[in-house]
């Protein structure tokens, strides 16, 4: 390829934002719940800004402001706890994110339902998806934000949640929440398999192949649900009662027969600070 056709115009539509919308960007993964006890106090806090840091080992990085109660907890402790919560600890994710451990039990306030950790000494709570134990190996100062490296003791899951990966296929009830920005939230909805090259294939042409072969198959999903909800019009045209479940189960748009449209499900609703 010539570099000339690597450096081109900006594509049409494009918008510029603030240098700082990266991090929003960047933002997307499951939001968890940080629990932490030291010297006879115990916190939990939402945090969204973690990673993986190492596989060998196993090492995850946790950004929490300097500014925090629980940073200070945590830096005591030397150990803290993540729990994964699913949507129907929507509402106390937003609301633990606006209060402060240094002014009240948040546990108490919350009602959070909690049980013991296998290694660590601050609860995990229950109602989540999974759960991870871990001890801190080293606080890096990074801006206004402490990067704490823990190091997994304990790693207990939901199976439906999780299988070696996050199960979008699993009852919304049971996926976690995956921080948007502000006070949104969604969950995982959909999941998509990628094609993986084999020996002889020319790199250019097997992808060139797996493109077209995804665009033929969204031809012909549209084709089947046009066909389907027209098929389905008539009948309640004609008076006919009609099947909603069948159309579920295969996968496409709900329908609106009102209208004659497909119409999309909402995101999830409802910050989680780091």
């Amino acid at each position: 390829m010539e570099i000339s056709e690597l450096f081109r115009d900006e594509p049409p539509g494009t918008e510029s934002r603030p240098p700082a919308t990266a991090l929003r960007l960047l933002t997307g993964g499951a939001v968890s719940l940080l629990t932490t006890r030291y010297r006879g106090s115990i916190n939990v806090m939402p945090v969204a800004w973690q990673a993986p840091l190492s596989s060998a080992p196993p090492l995850v990085g946790v950004a929490i402001h300097e500014s925090r109660f629980t940073m200070d907890l945590v830096s005591h402790a030397e150990e803290f706890a993540l729990s994964f919560p699913t949507r129907a600890l929507l509402h106390h994710v937003q609301y633990l994110g606006a209060l402060s451990g240094e002014q009240l039990d948040k546990f108490e306030v919350t009602r959070l339902e909690t049980f013991s950790p296998r290694h660590v000494t601050a609860p995990l709570v229950a109602g989540c998806a999974a759960w991870v134990e871990c001890e801190v190996v080293q606080v890096l100062p990074v801006g206004d934000h402490q990067l704490v490296l823990g190091h997994p003791l304990a790693v207990l899951v939901d199976p439906v949640a999780f299988d070696e990966r996050w199960r979008p296929e699993a009852p919304e009830e049971r996926r976690p929440l995956h921080y948007l920005g502000e006070a949104h939230y969604g969950v995982l909805g959909r999941l998509l398999e990628a094609r993986l090259p084999t020996v002889g294939d020319s790199p250019g042409s097997a992808l060139s192949d797996q493109i077209a072969e995804d665009l033929e198959l969204d031809r012909e999903t549209r084709q089947r649900r046009d066909e389907e909800r027209e098929r389905l019009r008539e009948e309640v045209a004609d008076g006919q009662s009609i099947d909603l479940a069948a159309w579920e189960s295969e996968e496409l748009p709900p329908l609106d027969l009102r209208l004659g449209v497909v119409i999309d499900k909402p995101a999830g609703e409802g910050e989680a600070p780091g």
